[in-house]
């Protein structure tokens, strides 16, 4: 793929030419090449890609020193499992072990609340029926907070009927699986919702 100049880099990443300088002075993205008269030139595959990357990060609510930190080092999806049932938590990590996934577990949604804000995972798996609040509630929290709001929800439930469906998506997932599941429904399911990212 040929190295394009910055105008068409910041149309085809729907941003400002002054927000790709900006990264370029940040030491977020790198140059290329140089045009005989000097014009910067960049990858574009490579640069679209760090450019979505910082769109992501930026909605998750980090801020441009920490995207740097994070793009230098390389970076490990995270999930959340929200769920009470420890067998379930121990399966999806044993799916995921070979995928690149950190991952955190938290057994009510209360445990859930104190762990998002500092953690701000990619996704979410999230058991409907808990002790204390549901994941109906949970979910409903996790959509209102702007910080949070665009975090990835997979609901796990064995109630997988079409008004439970229905309600489960009012709240705001963004996906469903049924209770019990294999290792490849799961990431069948994991990787239809992370396409659809923004």
């Amino acid at each position: 793929m040929p190295n394009i100049k910055i105008f068409e880099i910041a149309q085809k990443a729907k941003v400002l030419p002054s927000t790709i300088r900006y990264y370029v002075d940040m030491g977020l993205i790198d140059i290329a090449d140089r045009t005989i008269g000097g014009q910067h030139l960049f990858n574009e595959e490579k640069t679209l890609k760090i450019i979505e990357k910082i769109k992501y990060l930026s909605l998750q609510g980090y801020r441009l020193n920490q995207i740097k930190e994070i793009l230098s080092k390389g970076m490990k999806r995270k999930l959340l499992i929200i769920d009470d049932d420890s067998d379930i938590k121990d399966l999806i990590k044993q799916i995921l072990s070979e995928e690149e996934w950190e991952i955190k577990h938290a057994t009510d949604g209360f445990e859930a609340g104190r762990i998002l804000l500092d953690y701000l995972p990619d996704l979410i798996t999230l058991d409907l029926v808990m002790p204390g609040m549901d994941g109906f509630k949970i979910c409903q929290n996790i959509r209102k907070d702007p910080l949070t709001k665009n975090i990835k929800i997979l609901t796990i439930t064995a109630h997988n009927t079409p008004a439970h469906k229905e309600k489960i998506y009012c709240m705001g997932a963004d996906g469903c699986l049924q209770k019990p599941f294999s290792p490849d429904e799961l990431k069948i399911k994991i990787n239809e919702i992370l396409k659809n990212s923004n």
